[in-house]
């Protein structure tokens, strides 16, 4: 008589269980994949953030000592005339899809030293958080 195995395969339950475990890895990677494309934005808007910030503070550099934009306070402001080219008069700055908000605040340290903090802002949205504000400030200073 022959004698009959009893390891011919595997059984539905272990069949299920294989597919549960391979589905769960998969959601992980799947959700892995959704993080880093959402990263992946937010590195790309800050660095768009970083090269608008950069030229304001670079304009903001060559002006002179003395020049309006310079003076203590926040800028622009509506009643500033802006239009002798250094600086736009609008401010929002469109790069790809989103708006960067660019202004200054000008303090005097001394006679001879102002500070002034470049601030830029952007709206970006989180899917978990929704829309956030983002905000990106330089610091430089300025020498008589």
């Amino acid at each position: 008589m022959r004698k009959i195995s009893t390891n011919q395969g595997f059984t539905i339950i272990e069949l299920m269980v294989a597919m549960a475990v391979m589905a769960f890895g998969m959601l992980g990677f799947i959700f892995m994949q959704s993080q880093a494309a959402q990263g992946r934005l937010a590195g790309r808007e800050m660095g768009r953030a970083t090269v608008v910030t950069q030229n304001y503070c670079e304009i903001l550099r060559a002006l002179d000592y003395s020049n309006g934009l310079l003076s203590v306070g926040s800028h622009p402001s509506a009643a500033e005339d802006t239009s002798d080219g250094t600086v736009d008069n609008k401010i929002n700055t469109k790069y790809g899809n989103f708006t960067y908000n660019t202004s200054w605040t000008v303090s005097n340290d001394s006679s001879n030293l102002k500070t002034i903090i470049v601030n830029t802002n952007w709206q970006l949205k989180d899917n978990q958080k929704g829309m956030q504000t983002k905000n990106l400030n330089f610091t430089l200073l300025k020498i008589k």
